[in-house]
């Protein structure tokens, strides 16, 4: 999940602060979005730079709740020179480099000393879960990996396999994709060749100091017939770092999908369907409300008025 930080004028911000703030606590992205229509500038912060920066900046007004996928934050224009010059200290630019893309953006855009405008930070919309999850091989540089384990970890244990994807790629120094036939494979070599890595693709997510037992266990399934991208990676791409390395289970993803566009049948009481006999179906059958035998034709007999 990204996010999305606006600069709004502090005219616009003071006149709509209380809606803003409401909407911000309990209110619909679209709604919330209508609000901000009216800004300046717009800059997409990718899944790990929001993270690390409301982690860092905590006194900033924020909702974060990772089960309903929302990240919030508003800057007043009477926080904004404190803001930004938190946000342009040397030190913390250089402790953010391995993740900062939209976060340059947005601190050289913003005024210094002075209060002319407001910065408010919303999730994106939830489209990015509508794409079909894949199996992967995602390598993750260690200096990335130092800032983004917390919140991969924490993503893991909540059980949002769709957002851990969305993190650890949003950073990630390159990836294997897999057909689904491709896994089956590479699991299937990995039981025969390779039986330590089971614990890790369990695991799903390895740490740096692991990765070179990892890389020469992966070299002993990497058959060029099966898997020439994973053989590939190895041979010409896999000795760039010592990468924490994510393992993608694209059937974590589609199990956790709650809106699939599939609607739950209601749950009723049935009783199984007796199965007639031939002999039964000719004579015909008795009507439980009246004792009429009703025959095969599935009429029941026409009463002679005369």
């Amino acid at each position: 999940m990204r996010a999305r930080a606006y600069q709004i004028p502090s005219e616009v911000y003071r006149e709509l602060e209380a809606q803003i703030l409401e909407q911000l606590r309990d209110g619909d992205l679209t709604q919330l979005r209508h609000l901000l229509g009216d800004h300046d500038l717009e800059v997409e912060l990718l899944s790990g730079e929001w993270r690390v920066l409301m982690t860092e900046l905590p006194d900033y007004y924020q909702i974060i709740d990772i089960r309903r996928r929302l990240a919030r934050m508003v800057v007043s224009p009477d926080e904004l020179s404190e803001f930004a010059r938190a946000l342009r200290d040397p030190k913390r630019q250089e402790h953010w480099r391995p993740v900062s893309f939209g976060l340059a953006e947005l601190a050289d855009a913003l005024p210094v000393d002075s209060d002319l405008v407001a910065v408010v930070i919303t999730e994106e919309a939830d489209d990015w879960m509508w794409a079909e999850p894949v199996f992967e091989l995602v390598a993750i540089r260690p200096e990335v990996f130092a800032l983004l384990e917390p919140h991969l970890r924490a993503l893991m244990l909540g059980g949002d396999f769709a957002a851990v994807a969305r993190l650890a790629e949003d950073h990630a120094e390159g990836c294997v994709e897999f057909s689904p036939e491709q896994w089956r494979v590479l699991l299937r070599h990995v039981r025969e060749r390779a039986p330590e890595l089971l614990g890790v693709f369990e695991a799903r997510l390895a740490v740096p100091a692991d990765y070179i037992s990892i890389r020469e266990a992966l070299g002993l399934v990497a058959d060029p017939r099966f898997q020439p991208s994973l053989e590939a990676w190895l041979r010409v791409h896999a000795s760039g770092a010592e990468y924490a390395l994510y393992f993608r289970d694209a059937t974590l993803e589609r199990r956790e999908i709650d809106g699939s566009g599939l609607h739950m049948l209601p749950k009723r009481a049935t009783q199984p369907l007796r199965v007639i006999p031939p002999e039964e179906r000719a004579a015909g059958f008795a009507d439980d409300r009246t004792g009429q035998t009703i025959p095969a034709t599935g009429r029941p007999p026409i009463k002679d008025e005369t």
